[in-house]
């Protein structure tokens, strides 16, 4: 009831303002407008004002006031701000907004003159007159006689009783109210003027008149020099110090030596002087670098606290001064004495001075080397044991570092960058790229022309953590995963004060300490929670599995499977073997019921000409080269499994692939027993390249099952568990591929190996043909005279496999008529005999050059996978042996 009652006086208040108008004089139209008034402020549905984005938007203002060099309004605004919080009430927050909203360019059009027409006119009292006014202006407000009583009595007999009263209170210590005032009581002389007389006057001149004296002709004649006392020099010294005119120094800032001191030498009185000069230009160096004009934040913060180091000589300077200047007791005037209390506050001056005399040379470019420069001399300077300038530089280190880090922090925290920032070391792309190439293309680490990265040296080995953390910020926005922060607070993590750290911990590990401990409190979370994203949502690991089941033939049957269908059908000469639409149909079919059918796509990259299938059935290297698996991937994984990585999963695909044809060539025919099978020199000759050859594919498929790619997975399994944050997966995936390809001998040193197991893979093909043309001549001659026993199509002790058959029985057997003399590899005018003594050369020659080659390679190299190399030589000169002792 007490707020209706309060919110209906109110109402009437404002229709009264508003319209002029009364209850007794309209009382229909009044009733109606108060009716109308109460229902709309009872029934209004809006919002009171978030006083949270008030006060971020104030203090906003006075950050940007800071950042613009408008430190004295940015003052202002923070004391009123301090000043409103004490009387403030709920209505605060509504007026202040109010306030915002009628604001025009407030960073532009605001002075700080418009604060004084804001102050309440000083009303000057009249004085009263007041009776001690008089007495001062008459000069008799002193004189205690005036208002003592008069004795008006006649000399009488009395008086004498007064007499000796009087002498014996004069023997007596007199502290009557009397005797007190008679004691500051004014004489006559008193009320003498004291004339200034043309002797002291010309006194005064005298004792400044070598300031204003004619430079003398011959400075180091003694005759013609000036001295002055010590307390002259002094003056003169505190007066240069603080930049002002002086008379011991001219203009350039050159001592003049026609001036000595009354009790020196004028050796040491030069010394003096050429001591206070140096500091005098050591101050220059600082005053001249606070003048200039600074476009980046770092060097206006880093121009301000140099200002701050100065304003706070001048002010020693001035109290040294006003010590001079009113003497409440008696010392000594020393310039000694002086020299010594200056030290302690010019030390820390000059090694700024130094930093400065650094950073200005032409050669440094970086903004942020004054960074490097406090850094440095920090740790000189705790090395050297001078504790006060080392806690000075320090000091003035971690200021100018927690504004270096204002670009980090919003990096860090929203993923963001700060425009036209020439301090920053990472830099954005102009162009937007694709989800899955942000992490990858979008953002870079900015290098010098040297190649080094664009940060202060002590930041470098962080960068790389600070790059990944934004990044991962980034990522977690594009999936809606992150909420960035509402307000930047100060953190006490990046606030260090060196007046509590103990000199004895190294400069470094201060540093380190408190940027790790920060760099802790916003890695981790990003981090963790797109770690959490990619391996739970997104599966990473099933994605790894996959890529091992397509690429790496981990399963063996449905890889089996893939590769003889395409193997059948450049068997049988089919032109349309590279068909992408019947390899994707093959590829799909094998894995079926493993991978979703529309992720998974095959096709031969024929960028000119197809390659002729006879050509692609006589050699591994034309035609299965050409085929290409692509498994798509979610976009954040490709994050981790990049194109490159891609890339060498291919490599070791097709290499695979190769191994798996001559495997398939050499296991398509079997040895027939029985004592009706007719031997001879050319089936021993046969079998025996037959058996080396899949000795050597079996052992080269041992090697990269058992050494290369198990080991490998499981060791990039261990890793990705471990892994920290994205940047860690990703170096350890790309770790696993490149060890892969060189240790399956596929990188660019090996190549000539890998050229060698090729013509291995080739002699395979070789010998096929060669026993295929020499089952066409039997044909032709004898009308296979010699038959192995019905159904197993023998000829000479050679019959096709079992699966062979059982393959054949549903498809129809390729007889060698069918597939024509021309897709033979053997010249046909070389005897059987002679083709199979070539091959059997040409295996040896390879196997001994693959041997020797992975031995001085793994001899040569220093790499992983050169005991691998080593292994495998081993494993090859097995079958050298052998041969040899046969």
């Amino acid at each position: 009831m007490a707020f209706s009652a309060h919110l209906g006086s109110l109402t009437d208040e404002l229709i009264e303002v508003i319209t002029s108008a009364s209850s007794q004089a309209d009382p229909t139209r009044y009733d109606a407008w108060k009716e109308s008034s109460l229902r709309r402020l009872r029934q209004h549905s809006f919002l009171r004002t978030n006083q949270f984005e008030v006060y971020s938007a104030l203090e906003g203002y006075e950050e940007r006031f800071r950042v613009l060099n408008r430190d004295g309004l940015a003052d202002a605004l923070g004391d009123r701000l301090d000043a409103l919080a004490q009387c403030s009430n709920k209505w605060t927050p509504d007026v202040l907004h109010f306030l915002l909203k009628l604001a025009d360019k407030p960073v532009q059009k605001s002075s700080l003159d418009d604060l004084e027409a804001l102050k309440r006119p000083q009303v000057t009292p009249v004085p009263t007159l007041k009776w001690s006014d008089i007495a001062k202006e008459d000069g008799w407000d002193g004189d205690g006689e005036l208002w003592r009583n008069v004795d008006f009595a006649g000399y009488s007999s009395d008086d004498g009783y007064y007499d000796d009263q009087s002498d014996a209170s004069a023997q007596s210590e007199d502290t009557s109210p009397s005797s007190v005032e008679a004691r500051f009581r004014k004489q006559p002389t008193d009320y003498l003027e004291r004339v200034q007389t043309q002797s002291g006057l010309d006194e005064i001149r005298m004792s400044q008149a070598w300031r204003h004296r004619k430079p003398a002709k011959n400075p180091v004649n003694e005759s013609q020099k000036i001295v002055i006392t010590e307390i002259q020099a002094i003056r003169e010294i505190l007066f240069m110090l603080r930049s002002l005119e002086n008379g011991l120094f001219d203009s350039g800032g050159t001592p003049l030596f026609d001036i000595q001191l009354s009790h020196a030498s004028p050796q040491i009185f030069q010394s003096v002087l050429t001591s206070a000069n140096d500091a005098r230009r050591e101050l220059s160096i600082l005053r001249e670098y606070a003048k200039q004009r600074q476009a980046i934040p770092l060097l206006q913060f880093f121009q301000a606290a140099i200002e701050d180091r100065l304003r706070s000589f001048d002010n020693t300077i001035a109290t040294m001064q006003t010590h001079y200047a009113s003497i409440s007791q008696d010392f000594v005037a020393s310039i000694i004495t002086l020299s010594n209390d200056l030290d302690c506050h010019l030390r820390p001056l000059r090694f700024l001075a130094e930093i400065i005399n650094k950073l200005e040379q032409p050669k440094i470019i970086q903004p942020f080397h004054c960074l490097e420069l406090l850094f440095d001399s920090a740790q000189e300077l705790q090395l050297e044991g001078d504790e006060s300038v080392y806690h000075f530089i320090s000091q003035l280190f971690f200021e100018c570092f927690a504004v270096y880090l204002r670009p980090i922090r919003l990096w860090m925290q929203s993923g963001e960058l700060i425009e036209d920032d020439e301090t920053f070391f990472i830099s954005r792309s102009p162009v937007d790229v694709p989800r899955s190439r942000v992490w990858a293309d979008q953002f870079k680490l900015k290098r010098t022309t040297e190649g080094s990265l664009f940060a202060p040296r002590f930041l470098q080995p962080a960068a790389s953590k600070i790059f990944a953390t934004g990044k991962s910020i980034v990522i977690l926005k594009l999936l809606g995963k992150h909420w960035p922060v509402e307000k930047e607070v100060a953190e006490p993590a990046t606030q260090v004060d060196m007046g509590t750290i103990s000199s004895l911990i190294p400069f470094s590990e201060v540093f380190q300490s408190m940027f790790n401990r920060w760099m802790r409190s916003k890695h981790h979370a990003a981090s963790a929670t797109l770690r959490q994203t990619l391996f739970q949502t997104y599966s990473l690991w099933s994605e790894l599995d996959m890529l091992q089941h397509i690429y790496l033939m981990s399963d063996g049957s449905r890889s089996d499977q893939f590769a003889y269908a395409i193997f059948k059908n450049i068997d049988s000469l089919n032109v349309y073997w590279h068909d992408r639409f019947n390899l994707t149909e093959i590829a799909r079919e094998a894995f079926d019921g493993l991978i979703d059918p529309y992720r998974l796509n095959v096709n031969s990259s024929c960028n000119t000409a197809v390659p002729n299938v006879n050509n692609v059935r006589r050699s591994v290297r034309d035609g299965l080269p050409l085929i290409r698996v692509v498994y798509r991937l979610p976009w954040l994984s490709r994050i981790v499994l990049t194109d490159e990585s891609l890339d060498h999963y291919q490599s070791v695909f097709t290499f695979l692939l190769q191994l798996r044809r001559a495997s398939y060539i050499l296991t398509r025919y079997r040895i027939v027993s029985g004592g009706s099978v007719r031997k001879s020199a050319e089936q021993e000759i046969f079998y025996g390249l037959r058996s080396k050859l899949l000795w050597f594919c079996n052992t080269l498929q041992s090697y990269l099952s058992a050494l290369v790619l198990g080991p490998l997975v499981g060791n990039l399994q261990e890793e990705m568990r471990q892994a920290e944050d994205i940047d860690k997966m990703l170096v350890s995936h790309s770790l696993f591929t490149k060890q892969m390809v060189d240790e399956a001998c596929l990188g660019g040193k090996l190549d000539p190996i890998r050229q060698a197991i090729l013509d291995i893979f080739d002699l395979a093909i070789r010998l096929y043909d060669a026993c295929q043309l020499q089952l066409q001549r039997t044909v032709g001659e004898t009308q296979l005279s010699v038959m192995s026993p019905p159904g197993e199509n023998s000829f000479n002790g050679y019959a096709k496999s079992d699966d062979e058959e059982l393959e054949g029985e549903g498809d129809g057997d390729i007889s060698p008529d069918e597939q024509g003399k021309g897709t033979m590899t053997q010249d046909a005018e070389i005897p059987y005999g002679q083709e199979l003594r070539e091959i059997r050369a040409d295996l040896d020659r390879h196997l001994k050059f693959i041997a020797g080659g992975l031995r001085g390679v793994a001899r040569a190299s220093g790499s992983r996978a050169a005991s691998k190399w080593d292994i495998l030589a081993e494993m090859v000169e097995v079958g050298i042996l052998g041969t040899s002792m046969t």
